[in-house]
């Protein structure tokens, strides 16, 4: 896909600066991460005296960053693609296969951020805690939910895009 936001489909600039936010936080997740691995290999390894509780810190750190990338590679193109369908059967095929993938993908990824939510909603009374520290899933939860959500949102974007440009040359398609 031509990354040349002067193409782009004005609801796509604005979900890609949307997106900005889940790259500021998934940044800031990696940074507090590598900063947590630094410190915790020292005292483990230096002072003798690991830090209780820094896996906890370390798994829920990981599942925002996790649901950051995830959100923020949906506006870069950055997931796979296989584009076998146009050599073979043409260019009507693949607008098939597009409303098939984008919109069966929106589909599952919805399902996925409505089953976060009705977990997350459980909370304490399912026991849903890390093991050491006893931090809450929840919110955690409600994160991974915002940016399945926020990648359902943009699939359907894609999906009335590329129906817009039915006959024409989809500017979403991923390059060959």
């Amino acid at each position: 896909m031509d990354r040349d936001d002067t193409i782009r489909h004005p609801v796509q600039r604005e979900l890609d600066r949307m997106a900005l936010l889940f790259f500021a936080a998934g940044s800031v997740g990696i940074l507090f991460l590598v900063g947590l691995t630094a410190v915790s290999v020292f005292w483990r390894y230096v002072l003798r005296d690991p830090i209780f509780g820094v896996q906890d810190l370390s798994s829920m750190t990981a599942a925002v960053v996790a649901a950051c990338a995830v959100a923020y590679g949906a506006t870069q193109n950055s997931h796979i693609t296989v584009n076998i369908m146009p050599k073979h059967f043409g260019r009507r095929a693949r607008r098939i296969t597009d409303i098939v993938a984008r919109g069966g993908g929106a589909v599952i990824l919805t399902l996925a951020a409505s089953a976060l939510i009705k977990k997350g909603g459980c909370g304490l009374a399912c026991g849903n805690i890390t093991s050491n520290l006893n931090i809450l899933h929840t919110p955690f939860y409600y994160v991974l939910a915002f940016a399945l959500g926020f990648f359902a949102l943009y699939l359907v974007a894609l999906l009335v895009i590329g129906l817009s440009h039915w006959n024409g040359e989809d500017p979403n398609e991923a390059i060959e």
